[in-house]
């Protein structure tokens, strides 16, 4: 059994290093700059190790060869990643998208993009949930979702997924999947940004409500609104809105010292394509929309807390 991942980030190296735990012949490409030159020159970086039986490689063609491929790159410009990966010509190739965003432009989800540029006989689905690379690599383990459409390839996903330190729930939606895993980067800047007024406790209303207003959205677009409480959302908050590693947690915090932004933050352009999407669907989402304020139109971020307290009455999952 023979795996690629296309990303040598941290998260791409650590789903390498899963990989190769299970026994499994694994390829991990980059392409050709200071993480590859990194990672052959001393097959480390600060959590973990790879063994020489891991090939690292700038070779996308040779890559492509693998029967199960996970993409782990930023989501933005996926589309011209897909153009590179289309002139190798793929064929029958199941890949899994181990990324979190929507294009910020067109507020696709990158299962959309992949099938519009790819497509033919090759499938694509989504592993998502809660899994960092610090804790991982210390062999504290974890549970995450994997998506596809069709039975026998998310029997597949599945099976290639799931590791001794990785506990696998299936699921059929991929379009909440997708969704939930992109916007609980956008709850995780929320996060950073009450860590950063000092109101850490008011987490609880995106606990308890980031998920419905997902959910609003997921099924607007056709999938279940359900699937906002499951790994690819909400079990992910443990390792976004309450964690410290959390690049999204940390770039809300940055922004209410600093007004700096983070490029390693995907919830960032995330928020723009929420916004398409919430405009063009007629969802009601107050968090999205007073973080995409405070964001991109200068709304003084201690106004969060003071404008959803001030929301008319509600009722508790509605």
């Amino acid at each position: 059994m023979r795996v690629s991942i296309l990303g040598a980030g941290r998260w791409g190296s650590t789903l390498a290093w899963l990989q190769n735990q299970e026994g499994r012949a694994v390829i991990l490409w980059n392409r050709r700059d200071e993480i590859l030159e990194e990672w052959q020159k001393k097959r480390k970086n600060k959590y973990l190790s790879l063994p020489k039986e891991v090939e690292i490689t700038d070779n996308l063609g040779k890559a492509l060869t693998s029967e199960v491929i996970y993409i782990a790159i930023k989501a933005q410009r996926f589309d011209d990643f897909c153009s590179e990966i289309k002139k190798a010509k793929p064929k029958g190739k199941l890949f899994l998208l181990a990324m979190k965003g929507l294009e910020e432009e067109t507020g696709k989800r990158l299962s959309e993009i992949f099938n519009e540029i790819i497509g033919g006989d090759n499938r694509v689905g989504m592993l998502a949930g809660p899994g960092h690379p610090q804790e991982l690599a210390r062999k504290i383990p974890t549970a995450m979702t994997v998506a596809m459409d069709k039975p026998e390839d998310l029997a597949k996903a599945v099976e290639y997924s799931q590791t001794k330190l990785v506990k696998i729930f299936p699921s059929h939606d991929l379009i909440g999947v997708e969704i939930g895993a992109a916007l609980k980067n956008v709850m995780g800047l929320a996060a950073g940004v009450l860590t950063a007024l000092k109101t850490p406790s008011f987490k609880s209303y995106l606990l308890a409500r980031g998920p419905v207003e997902v959910g609003g959205l997921i099924k607007a677009l056709g999938g279940n609104p359900q699937t906002a409480f499951g790994l690819a959302h909400l079990g992910d908050y443990g390792a976004t809105v309450f964690s410290g590693f959390s690049y999204n947690h940390q770039a809300g915090e940055l922004w209410v010292k600093k007004h700096e932004l983070s490029d390693n933050a995907e919830g960032i352009p995330t928020l723009k394509a929420v916004k398409l999407l919430m405009d063009r669907h007629r969802v009601a989402m107050p968090i999205c929309s007073l973080l995409y304020q405070i964001f991109y139109e200068n709304l003084e971020p201690a106004e969060i807390v003071k404008e959803l307290m001030k929301r008319q009455q509600e009722s508790d999952l509605a």
